[in-house]
């Protein structure tokens, strides 16, 4: 039930009420807890103070408000069953070398926790899945081809950077930048990973947050893009994906410096390619309701295809393209989930 109509319908059926029209009545098309909540109210209605009545009507569509609220997450929580549980709806794949041992790396730098492992016969990864905070990180170890090895770039929210940053370097990575507070408000570092993937460390220290470390709309884990072409890259995720574009910085001549879009629940960040921070081209799992009306949209706003649609055994119906930058995107609506 809408917010508003529930409001109408409690806000004529109560003044109706309380003005003396006889028994209360929800109207036609009410729903049960309007009825029930207007029954309870009229045991009342008598008493004598103005300001009792006042007080009661506000607590009774405090009420009914709160029961539509219940009601509408319900709602969201059926809509969204094709999402694989545990999964937002943008996941990075990392693809590694074997000889980089990422999944201990992530362990042992992320307190990563390892969710599920698929090995070949020669003990290398062929599929797992750890988890890093609130969020999925899906890998490989030695694609086969055409696939190949293929740095990312993260953005990881953790609640310490400086702890985090030291942990990653007794793990083996390298130091790209040491912690420093940035003018947006985070506590920020980054590393490279024995696969070459870049991590940027934060911990958001804005005042007024209430002890939490991760911006409002991110997850512990977020993709970083640095595309030549930022603004076209945006439009051309609007256009296959229904992305919102949360925010855009450009400088004085026009580069974008940091921009966010929204897929779903999920935000992607990205800045234009400049100095030591040129594209690394990613793989991102992305959980749709629909994936052959996804991947059709992809295809006519200019990506290329890897595999259409297809039922998957692992309980997914799956498909693969390429945006023109680069990017591999394994689109998916879990069947069933």
């Amino acid at each position: 039930m809408a917010e508003r109509d529930l409001i109408q319908q409690l806000d004529q059926a109560a003044g109706a009420m309380l003005a003396g029209a006889g028994e209360p009545s929800a109207g036609a098309g009410a729903g049960p807890e309007v009825t029930e909540l207007l029954r309870m109210a009229a045991m009342v209605r008598d008493l004598p103070a103005e300001e009792f009545r006042e007080r009661l009507k506000r607590e009774v569509m405090a009420r009914a408000l709160e029961k539509g609220k219940e009601e509408e997450k319900q709602t969201m929580t059926t809509t969204t069953t094709w999402i694989r549980e545990g999964f937002h709806s943008i996941t990075p794949y990392l693809l590694a070398p074997s000889s980089a041992r990422l999944m201990d790396f992530l362990k042992q730098a992320f307190e990563g926790e390892e969710m599920l492992r698929v090995p070949r016969p020669d003990g290398t990864i062929m599929h797992a899945q750890l988890k890093i905070g609130d969020s999925m990180i899906e890998m490989g170890e030695d694609p086969p081809p055409p696939f190949g090895v293929q740095p990312t770039a993260l953005h990881l929210y953790v609640k310490d950077a400086d702890a985090v940053y030291r942990r990653a370097l007794e793990a083996g990575a390298t130091s790209t930048h040491e912690p420093v507070d940035q003018p947006y408000g985070d506590r920020e570092a980054s590393v490279k990973d024995p696969a070459g993937n870049f991590w940027y460390i934060a911990t958001n220290i804005a005042k007024d947050r209430g002890g939490r470390y991760v911006p409002e709309g991110l997850h512990s884990v977020t993709p970083f893009l640095h595309p030549h072409g930022a603004p076209a890259l945006i439009d051309f995720l609007k256009r296959a994906f229904g992305a919102e574009e949360v925010s855009r910085h450009e400088a004085p001549a026009g580069t974008v410096m940091h921009a966010m879009v929204r897929i779903g629940d999920s935000m992607i960040e990205m800045g234009e390619a400049h100095g030591q921070w040129q594209p690394l081209p990613c793989s991102l799992h992305l959980y749709v309701p629909n994936v052959d009306e996804m991947y059709r949209r992809a295809m006519d706003a200019g990506a290329t295809s890897i595999n259409p649609p297809a039922d998957q055994p692992y309980g997914d119906r799956a498909a693969g393209v390429i945006d023109p930058h680069g990017n591999r995107w394994y689109v998916a609506t879990a069947l069933g989930a």
